[in-house]
């Protein structure tokens, strides 16, 4: 079964970028390989947005009303 895609913000890709010039490892790679990794980063937080809001949700839904 395919993953689905994210909702992935213009924001996530910033603070992805951010955290892979930050770390020394990465500094190393192409200009391609670099955004390949900032993308699958800000997947990621994606995904994280994406469970939390599940979260809040299923905290604040009445019993009873659960959706999938």
């Amino acid at each position: 079964m395919p993953a689905e895609p994210r909702w992935v913000t213009s924001m996530d890709l910033v603070r992805a970028r951010n955290v892979v010039s930050s770390l020394p490892p990465l500094k190393q790679l192409d200009a391609d390989d670099a955004e390949s990794v900032a993308k699958a980063i800000a997947q990621c937080f994606a995904k994280g947005r994406e469970l939390g809001w599940h979260l809040a949700r299923a905290q604040f839904e009445p019993p009873g009303l659960r959706h999938p």
